[in-house]
């Protein structure tokens, strides 16, 4: 049998792709063109096969002349961008459910409070990552695939608001101001 394979046969698996800063693969050809489909990867994925110098996007490889029947990333200014807005104010609504956690804490101030300050932490953190995953599948959808955003969108809001305002080209209006929230609510939280 040839070590030479067709570009055109699908069944051979020689395609390599990166996920999360770690090389997937080997795959057919057609599992890429499905993973690009089912927005897996995207055509700035970098890929790699036998015959490339180096890992290269997805766009630039033969595979990327499949995606050039694909329509163009919708216009930033066509975006909703009512969920990142509310990640943005979230600060203030969780200052004042830390302080309602605070005051069921001052009931009993010699006891501790772990399940109330487990709660203080996990449910606005629990609710940023949905929100900030909501708006990222959202994106996907428009046609703005990054698996930093979803990373990002996971583990710290800021950051996914700044990166998203990045990636589509956009003043960080919205990451301004949750840094003006989250300053305002830590400001309000002080004792006097």
């Amino acid at each position: 049998m040839s070590d030479t394979t067709n570009d055109n046969d699908t069944t051979v698996h020689d395609w390599y792709f990166t996920e999360n800063g770690q090389r997937k693969g080997p795959f057919p050809a057609s599992a890429l063109l499905d993973f690009l489909e089912t927005n897996r990867i995207s055509g700035d994925t970098s890929v790699w096969k036998k015959g490339l110098a180096d890992w290269q996007p997805l766009k630039s490889t033969e595979l990327g002349t499949r995606l050039q029947g694909a329509p163009p990333p919708v216009a930033p200014s066509n975006i909703n961008n009512a969920l990142v807005w509310i990640v943005a104010i979230a600060p203030l609504p969780y200052g004042l459910f830390g302080g309602v956690i605070d005051a069921f804490k001052m009931d009993d101030p010699l006891q501790p409070h772990q399940v109330l300050d487990l709660l203080a932490f996990l449910v606005p953190a629990v609710i940023n990552a949905a929100l900030c995953l909501a708006d990222e599948r959202q994106l996907k959808r428009a046609g703005y695939a990054d698996k930093w955003l979803t990373t990002f969108g996971f583990i710290l809001a800021p950051a996914y608001l700044f990166m998203r305002a990045k990636r589509l080209r956009q003043f960080p209006s919205y990451g301004v101001a949750w840094i003006a929230t989250f300053a305002v609510s830590f400001l309000l939280s002080i004792p006097y």
